[in-house]
C-alpha cells in the first residue's frame, strides 16, 4: 500500500478491443466508479468516442 506523495506510474499500450472492453464496462458500472478512477474512465470513454464515426459512437453507447 502507497503512504505519503509516493508516486507509482506505469507504461501499457491499450490494444483497440481492451479499450472497447474497459469503455463497455465504465459505462456500465457508471455509478460505481471510484471518483480515483473517474479521471481515467473518462480517458478511456473519450479514446474510444475520438477513433468512432458518429455512427459507430451511436451504436457503441445504445
Amino acid at each position: 500500500m502507497m503512504h505519503g506523495t509516493e508516486e507509482l506510474s506505469f507504461a501499457y499500450t491499450f490494444s483497440p478491443r481492451e479499450t472497447a472492453l474497459l469503455a463497455h464496462f465504465f459505462r456500465e458500472k457508471q455509478e460505481e466508479i471510484p471518483e480515483g478512477l473517474a479521471d481515467f474512465a473518462y480517458a478511456v470513454e473519450k479514446a474510444m468516442y475520438s477513433a468512432m464515426s458518429v455512427s459507430d459512437a451511436e451504436k457503441f453507447y445504445s
